[in-house]
């Protein structure tokens, strides 16, 4: 009896094994590549093609594998496909079928090319809406497709088994509005498995930001797959951003040093709904940062609070942006204190005309994520002050002596430095449509104050402003002949031209003007009771000149 059965076994073995063997010797690729494309149009309201080779093996397991795979956009995108794969293959466990249980212990994907695009009305190319009906082969409607199934339903019905994902020389390429190419990240590598049930599957990604640096995120897929959530950590190197974003088509108005080191690093977690980056640790340049970030994805807004370092000094910054995908609009506030502006200033122009120790409040707001757009559509206050520091490429106190010498008829010497120290500079503005208008700077020296306003051109790199030096009344300044003349006066300045070299220039005609008034009221005040009255100084030649053209004589 028991052999017979064992037998009877044997050949029941035999006969599926001879069976196998006939659909594989008889497998019709044409016929499957129609029929997975018709399943793809039920299920997923997609084409999905393979044009290559389609063969399927059954020793030592079961094995497909698919060339130039391709899966389709929906209707209105433009990019080529949604998923292109030069190779795909998976192998199946026979034993566990006849259990009922798809065990697969391999699926490799090679060639991988992911485009990405969202476009201007919202639409993604990445989102599945299942289609209410299908059309058939006839060319006639066929039945609705059934509701959804909730999520792991199937898995539920058939349990499945996944050994271990494999995917390589991956590309994902994002369609942005207004690009004339995609951002492009690759190659990307991945390793996952196994996925069992609803246990956390192992997951490891690479991508290649350089010939010698690599992005990593490595963690574990948790509650799979009713709710995903991945939970993992992410590292970045020390990469030279500017020649990353440079590959990508991306101008940069900035020095040529900028953003030449930045590294990154973060524990992260993340599901459809929310992916947050706590112990977030950025650096860039001078510039070191830690804090966190939080990202809500169905309404694309980003939320980031972050503290550090940053040229010698501290930096507080809090910024969201929302709409990322449309049109993106910003906020951001926070405090830079003790900065070495001289530093700073370098950095984000390629050379500076001031020093000392900085601070800086703002609080800003705008539109659009280039350096551009930004900078053309920013609203918002600023304040700044520094300390114990100086403007180069002038020397004020020799502009004021040249300016006495015009009054008393002399030849300016000219001549001097090239830098005035001052021990104080503030002021604040507000900014729209890139141009920063001030009405309250002051300026303190040893020698002098100066008040004014102007308006700084950030697009442009240019300013225009308006001062009012008047000089201190120490004992030095009142035994210095060529200064003392200057003595209560305001003394115009005007400042203009290029940031990075502007001219400086007393209004000495204003100034002349200034001083002939001064003077007549002096000889025509009376003086007071008991008061005798001082013989007057002598008028130099230019300013008598002045008067004597003033009372017409």
């Amino acid at each position: 009896m028991v052999k017979r059965l064992l037998l009877g076994v044997l050949v029941l073995v035999a006969v599926a094994v001879a069976a196998l063997a006939v659909f594989v010797a008889t497998f019709d690729a044409v016929r499957y590549r129609d029929e997975i494309d018709r399943w793809a149009q039920a299920h997923l309201g997609r084409s999905l093609e393979v044009h290559g080779g389609l063969q399927l093996a059954l020793w030592p397991r079961l094995a497909l594998e698919a060339q130039t795979v391709r899966l389709g956009n929906p209707p209105g995108f433009t990019s080529p496909a949604l998923a292109e794969i030069d190779r795909l293959a998976l192998g199946v466990d026979l034993l566990a079928l006849f259990s009922r249980r798809i065990e697969v212990d391999t699926l490799t994907l090679e060639g991988v090319r992911l485009h990405l695009e969202r476009r201007s009305d919202g639409r993604q190319n990445w989102r599945f809406d299942r289609p209410t009906s299908v059309v058939a082969a006839s060319g006639a409607e066929a039945e609705p497709a059934p509701a959804a199934e909730p999520a792991g339903a199937r898995a539920a019905a058939l349990p499945l088994a996944l050994g271990r994902v494999s995917v390589r020389e991956a590309y994902v390429l994002w369609y942005g509005a207004g690009r004339e190419q995609p951002f492009r990240l690759g190659p990307l590598a991945l390793e996952a498995g196994p996925v069992v049930s609803e246990a956390a599957v192992p997951l490891k990604a690479t991508l290649a930001l350089s010939e010698r640096s690599q992005m990593s995120l490595a963690g574990r897929l948790e509650q799979w797959p009713r709710a995903p959530r991945w939970v993992g950590r992410l590292e970045v190197p020390e990469f030279d951003l500017r020649a990353w974003l440079e590959a990508q088509g991306v101008a940069l108005d900035l020095p040529s040093s900028a953003l030449r080191r930045v590294r990154l690093s973060s524990d992260v977690q993340a599901d459809a709904a929310a992916l947050h980056l706590d112990a977030l640790e950025l650096s860039v340049d001078e510039v070191a940062l830690q804090g966190r970030l939080g990202a809500d994805l169905p309404g694309d807004r980003v939320e980031t609070a972050l503290s550090g370092s940053a040229y010698g000094g501290a930096l507080r910054l809090q910024a969201n942006l929302d709409d990322l995908a449309g049109s993106t609009h910003w906020q951001t506030e926070g405090r830079l204190e003790g900065v070495d502006v001289a530093r700073l200033l370098t950095a984000v122009y390629g050379k500076s005309s001031l020093t000392g120790q900085g601070s800086v409040d703002f609080a800003l707001r705008g539109r659009g994520l280039t350096a551009n757009e930004a900078l053309r559509s920013a609203q918002g206050t600023l304040r700044a002050r520094v300390r114990d520091g100086a403007v180069l490429g002038v020397d004020v106190e020799r502009l004021l002596r040249d300016a006495s010498a015009v009054l008393r008829g002399e030849r300016p010497a000219g001549g001097g430095g090239d830098r005035t120290p001052f021990e104080e500079l503030s002021g604040s503005g507000v900014l729209a449509g890139g141009v920063l208008r001030n009405d309250d700077l002051f300026g303190r020296t040893a020698l002098f104050t100066a008040e004014g306003a102007g308006r700084v051109d950030l697009i442009r790199s240019e300013l225009d402003y308006r001062l009012r030096v008047r000089l201190t009344a120490t004992p030095e300044v009142q035994q210095d002949g060529p200064l003392a003349v200057l003595l209560g006066l305001p003394i115009p300045l005007e400042v203009t031209g290029p940031l990075a070299s502007p001219a400086y220039r007393v209004v000495t005609e204003e100034l002349a003007r200034d001083f002939a008034k001064e003077a007549i009221r002096r000889r025509l005040a009376p003086p007071e009771e008991g008061q005798v009255q001082e013989e007057q100084p002598p008028v130099v030649p230019a300013v008598k000149e002045i008067f004597r053209g003033l009372i017409g004589r």
